[in-house]
């Protein structure tokens, strides 16, 4: 597992490795309090640093893919 800094794109990084708010926030075009709201699975360093695993991101990432208005 390796934490990474913001500068990577998704597809870079290995799937255990830690990004931080901002980079998920970058990835999905929305703010970094939507992301917290998301229910995106995070990784507690201490009670003030938080990472999310590139893996979990991904899977929510697919599990939130709507076509034609229905579930994917």
């Amino acid at each position: 597992m390796t934490t990474r800094l913001a500068g990577a794109s998704l597809a870079q990084l290995g799937p255990d490795d830690l990004v931080d708010v901002r980079a998920v926030a970058r990835w999905v075009a929305c703010s970094e309090r939507t992301i917290w709201r998301s229910g995106i699975p995070w990784v507690e360093i201490t009670p003030r640093v938080k990472r999310f695993r590139v893996a979990d991101v991904k899977v929510w990432i697919a599990a939130h893919v709507r076509r034609n208005g229905g579930a994917a």
